[in-house]
């Protein structure tokens, strides 16, 4: 059996680039080797392969017919040989993120910092969006999204449930404190779910009357809302993973006397199994985790 000619894939690839440049100094530049080394290169791949690639004068070379041949051929190999790197590469340095828009401004950016502590090289991106238009299936690298306790969420892992509770800037508290215990009856309730199907749920497993609820603004956020109840303007039904800032700076409390109840929960899925995605995984379960 014959055996092929076998020929340095690095000079094919130094030759694409004199090709495409036009210029031993241009390819050594984009190469980040010197003019001579280029020069050097392609004698080697011509010698090998019996014709001269180039016409070379002062200051620049161009295409003999084998050449121009040969680059015609060569080229959408050594173009797909790097676009194949340069996807490898960014598999392991970049990771897109979807997720809510108010999950990803209330958790998921105040935390990156710690992320970066773990994982320097890597660049995050993250790609938010509202319920209404948010899409079901997975997009990006990671894909966060909000599940009401009885929706199907086969194959999302889980990442958190979602135990919400009544809260309310302790001024408002105050102003209807009036030395007695403040009831849910006394206080507004910000809405932020369609057909406030949240409040429905909490009600129902908190054993409160829905009735008992009067219903004031209404937003297209859980953080547009919770920026709302932080005013003043009524509470919110939200989980520590949304509330956490200001739970810790004293900005909102729970209301007392009412008790967080499962209404939902927080799931991932991953696109892709890349050592960076699984870096990530792991690392969005410990943050996740850390709240409870």
């Amino acid at each position: 059996m014959q055996i092929g000619r076998r020929i340095s894939l690095n000079a094919v690839r130094v030759f694409a680039t004199v090709a495409r440049t036009g210029s031993l100094t241009a390819a050594g530049a984009e190469l980040g080797v010197t003019p001579s080394a280029v020069s050097h290169q392609l004698k080697k791949l011509e010698e090998e392969l019996g014709v001269s690639f180039f016409r070379r004068g002062n200051n620049s070379v161009s295409l003999t017919d084998a050449g121009e041949r040969f680059y015609q051929e060569v080229a959408p190999a050594v173009a797909l040989i790097e676009r194949s790197a340069d996807a490898l590469y960014r598999q392991e340095t970049e990771i897109s993120v979807q997720a809510s828009t108010s999950l990803a401004v209330r958790w998921l950016i105040p935390a990156l910092d710690r992320f970066r502590d773990l994982c320097p090289d890597v660049r995050v991106q993250v790609e938010t969006g509202s319920a209404p238009g948010f899409p079901v299936l997975p997009i990006s690298d990671v894909s966060i999204r909000y599940f009401r306790a009885n929706e199907d969420a086969e194959g999302w892992k889980l990442l958190g449930r979602d135990l919400s509770r009544p809260m309310i800037s302790p001024s408002l508290l105050a102003a209807n404190a009036e030395a007695r215990k403040v009831t849910i009856q006394d206080i507004p309730a910000l809405q932020c779910a369609s057909n406030n199907w949240d409040w429905k749920l909490w009600c129902e497993t908190s054993g409160v009357s829905p009735a008992d609820l009067s219903f004031s603004h209404q937003f297209d956020t859980d953080d547009a809302a919770l920026h709302a109840c932080v005013a003043g303007l009524g509470m919110v039904l939200a989980p520590s993973i949304l509330t956490a800032r200001e739970i810790q700076s004293g900005a909102l409390v729970g209301l007392p006397g009412y008790e967080p109840v499962e209404i939902g929960s927080y799931r991932y899925q991953r696109r892709l199994d890349s050592r960076v995605v699984r870096q990530f995984c792991s690392w969005i379960d410990t943050e996740a985790r850390n709240l409870e």
